[in-house]
């Protein structure tokens, strides 16, 4: 029965509620070619729903799903000639249930959860045709398997890995190794589409930036990979390397400035300097005369490789177990040395420790940013070792003349920031 604190204010406003389901999904049945029903049947469906919600009776809701399911299915059975498919039946069943959601006076949330439930339904039903086109032209099989081997990566395997940190020196966290799997098999992936709907040009860019604000590590074993596999493509790859690399610059000094202000004011010359030659150094690569990506072919093929995300997973076990090792011996009288070892790993797990001993006095500004500093020096060891080994002598070497301009830009913005002190 009707609830006794509705007023009828209230009873139209719950009713309403389902007349706008049935509205938003009815008009894209009707204006939707073919034998089925339209407007005026979703907009009856609805109200039938809403009645049951006000009414608040479970057997009565049940009852009325059923008929709707019933007659839906009579109509179906009775058109089965002139068309294929159960989707009209579906979104029939579905407005019900949402009218119903809608009109429930106990249920707080259930008008604002229908009227979205009911747009998000009317949007996929209107996409049809530009899905089938999506899944069965568009993307081939190769690619759909390889969607669901990278979805597995991400959703399934990483919940289930213990949480914390084992071995000596607690350098084995499962779930930290593999997020930096995730991070090269992510870059990876969204590389490939980037690539084959932007075009190649285009697409490295994006995937360029998407590298630098993830991981300039992995983003560099991804563009040394492609070098070994497309090397008439290798000078493309050191522009886009140059790019991941120009936003780390500003990706790092945010984390500075989170973690320490007095740091982040003394990091922010060689910081600045540094993003600024990288564009510059990008701007100049890319009107250097060379063969642009778009005139060439490009083979698209498998999006996910878990093989060399796997290899730098292993590695980057081995550089963690190095550097807590060497750091739990040197201790903080060597926290310049121990930057060494913890930029192999990641820039930021040096920004944090030296915010701590800074705070604690136990080193001052200028050895907490030379630090850091330090810290990007061993990262850009790292990179040009993991492209000599996955791409090659060439590709590493094409990396060397950048570098050499950003130490050259960190050590100029490091003599002006810590020139006062």
């Amino acid at each position: 029965m009707v609830q006794a604190d509705l007023s009828f204010p209230m009873l139209i406003e719950q009713l309403a509620g389902s007349l706008l389901v049935g509205l938003l999904i009815g008009t894209q049945r009707e204006a939707t070619p073919g034998p089925h029903p339209g407007l005026r049947d979703f907009l009856l469906i609805a109200v039938a729903g809403g009645l049951c919600g006000i009414l608040g009776n479970p057997w009565l809701a049940a009852a009325g799903l059923l008929s709707v399911i019933a007659l839906l299915g009579i109509l179906h059975v009775e058109q089965r000639h002139e068309r294929s498919g159960i989707t009209t039946e579906l979104a029939g069943a579905a407005t019900f249930l949402l009218a119903l959601t809608a009109a429930m006076p106990s249920l707080k949330a259930g008008f604002p959860i229908a009227i979205a439930l009911a747009v998000l339904i009317a949007v996929f039903l209107e996409a049809k045709q530009r899905l089938q086109h999506l899944l069965r032209e568009t993307i081939t099989e190769t690619e759909f398997n390889a969607t669901l081997a990278f979805v597995t990566v991400v959703l399934v395997i990483y919940p289930v890995l213990p949480v914390g940190a084992f071995g000596p020196y607690m350098f084995f966290s499962p779930r930290q190794v593999w997020m930096f799997v995730i991070l090269i098999s992510s870059i990876s992936y969204v590389g490939y589409f980037f690539e084959k709907f932007l075009g190649p040009e285009k697409g490295l860019v994006y995937t360029s930036i998407l590298g630098g604000l993830a991981s300039t590590t992995a983003a560099t074993l991804h563009f040394a990979r492609q070098s070994k596999e497309r090397p008439s493509e290798t000078f493309g790859l050191w522009r886009a390397f140059v790019i991941a690399n120009t936003v780390q610059f500003p990706r790092t000094y945010l984390i500075v400035a989170l973690a320490s202000p007095p740091l982040a004011e003394k990091c922010l010359w060689p910081m600045a300097i540094s993003a600024a030659t990288g564009v510059a150094m990008a701007w100049g690569m890319g009107r250097w005369p060379h063969q642009h990506l778009e005139t060439m072919a490009i083979e698209h093929g498998n999006p996910f490789r878990i093989q060399p995300a796997l290899r730098f997973g292993a590695l980057f076990t081995a550089v963690v177990f190095i550097s807590k090792a060497a750091s739990a011996r040197a201790g903080a009288g060597a926290f310049e040395a121990t930057s060494l070892l913890g930029g192999l790993v990641d820039v930021a797990t040096v920004i944090a420790p030296a915010a701590d001993l800074l705070r604690a006095g136990g080193i001052t500004v200028a050895a907490a940013a030379i630090a850091v500093m330090l810290a990007l020096g061993a990262n850009a060891v790292l990179k040009v070792t993991i492209a000599a080994l996955t791409g090659g002598l060439k590709f590493a070497l094409g990396l060397l003349p950048p570098f050499i301009v950003w130490g050259a830009s960190v050590a100029l913005g490091l003599w002006i920031g810590l020139r006062n002190l």
